[in-house]
C-alpha cells in the first residue's frame, strides 16, 4: 500500500538515517503493506460484501478519528464524540446507500425504504451543522467556536465524504466491483511506490519545501508514470475497452490527483506538526497517511465510470 508520508520524495541533499536505520524502516514498511494488501484482497475477493463494507467503514472512521486528535493537538477545539457520531451516521448511511442503489440507481427494495435512505441523506449536511450550532450554544462560551465548527466540517467533508466513493466504486457493477476498486488500488499506491523510489534515486529538486522538504519534484513526476504505466497493465480490470493512449491518460490523471492528495494530508500534518498521523501501522504511519491519495482518486475515479 503506502510507501510512506513525509519521507515520500527523499532527496539526495538532505541528511539521511544511517544505512541500518533505512534498512529496518524498508523492512517495517514492507511487512506492513504485505499484511494490509492481503488483508484488502482478501476482503475484496474471497469475504462477503459486508465485510468489505465494515473494512471501509473502519478505514474511514479510524482516519476521522486520527484527523480529529490531530487538530486537537493544535489547539483547535473539536467535540470527538459528536464529530465521531456524525462520522458513522455518515458511512452507514454510505454504506446502506451503496448496497441498496447498485450502481447509484434504485433497486426493488419496497418504495418506503428507498424513500427513506435518499431522505436521511439529504438532510446530513444541515443536521450536521445545526447538530454542531447546538453544541457550541451548549458549551457556554465562544471561545474557537467558529474553527471548531469548520474543522468538523472540513473534517467530516475530508475523509468519509471522499473516501466514501469507495463503497460506490463498488457498486458501480456488482460482478466487477472488486476489480475496479483493486484497478484504483493499484494506479493510486503504484503511484505512491513510484514517488518513494524516483524521488529517492534521483530526486533533486525540491517540490514544495514549506510542505515537505523531502519531496522533490522528480519524484512527483515519478509517481504519475508509475501510475500511468500501472494503468495500461491493469487496463483489463476495468471490464471495458480502453486503448492504452487513454489508459495511459487516465493513470496519469489518478496519478496526478493521488499525489495532491499526499500534499494536501501533508499541508494539515506541517499545520499541526507531526510527521504521522498515528503509529498503527509500523514503517507507514497511521490509517490516515495510507488513504490520503485516495482520497483524491476515489470520487474521480468514480465519476469517470459514471460519466466516462
Amino acid at each position: 500500500m503506502k510507501t510512506g508520508s513525509q519521507t515520500r520524495y527523499e532527496r539526495t541533499d538532505t541528511a539521511l538515517p544511517p544505512a541500518g536505520g533505512r534498512l529496518r524502516n524498508l523492512m517495517l514498511r514492507l511487512g506492513s503493506s504485505v499484511v494490509l494488501i492481503s488483508f484488502v484482497l482478501g476482503t475484496l475477493f474471497w469475504l462477503p460484501v459486508a465485510c468489505f463494507a465494515v473494512v471501509v467503514g473502519g478505514f474511514m472512521l479510524s482516519g476521522l478519528y486520527e484527523f480529529f486528535t490531530m487538530v486537537r493537538k493544535r489547539g483547535i477545539i473539536v467535540n470527538r464524540f459528536l464529530a465521531m457520531g456524525l462520522g458513522v451516521l455518515f458511512t452507514l448511511l454510505v454504506a446502506w446507500r451503496s448496497l441498496v442503489e447498485t450502481g447509484m440507481m434504485a433497486v426493488p427494495v419496497g418504495q418506503f425504504g428507498t424513500d427513506i435512505i435518499r431522505w436521511t441523506w439529504d438532510i446530513f449536511w444541515p443536521l450536521a451543522i445545526i447538530s454542531m450550532c447546538v453544541r457550541q450554544i451548549a458549551r457556554g462560551n465562544t471561545f474557537e467556536a467558529l474553527s471548531g465548527m469548520g474543522t468538523t466540517l472540513f473534517g467530516l467533508a475530508y475523509i468519509p465524504a471522499l473516501f466514501g466513493y469507495i463503497f460506490y466504486i463498488r457498486s458501480v457493477d456488482p460482478s466487477q466491483g472488486a476489480e475496479l476498486v483493486l484497478y484504483l488500488l493499484l494506479v493510486t499506491k503504484m503511484g505512491d511506490a513510484g514517488a518513494y523510489i524516483v524521488g529517492n534515486l534521483l530526486g533533486r529538486h525540491a517540490l514544495v519545501p514549506r510542505i515537505s522538504p523531502r519531496k522533490t519534484i522528480e519524484g512527483f513526476f515519478g509517481a504519475i508514470l508509475f501510475s500511468a504505466a500501472v494503468a495500461v497493465v491493469a487496463q483489463p480490470l476495468l471490464g471495458r475497452p480502453l486503448p492504452p493512449i487513454p489508459s495511459f491518460a487516465l493513470g496519469g490523471f489518478l496519478g496526478l490527483f493521488g499525489q495532491l492528495g499526499d500534499l494536501s494530508e501533508s499541508l494539515i500534518k506541517r499545520d499541526c506538526q507531526i510527521k504521522d498521523t498515528s503509529r498503527l501501522l509500523p514503517g507507514l504511519g497511521g490509517i490516515l497517511d495510507v488513504i490520503d491519495s485516495l482520497l483524491f482518486t476515489a470520487p474521480l475515479f468514480y465519476a469517470f465510470l459514471i460519466y466516462g
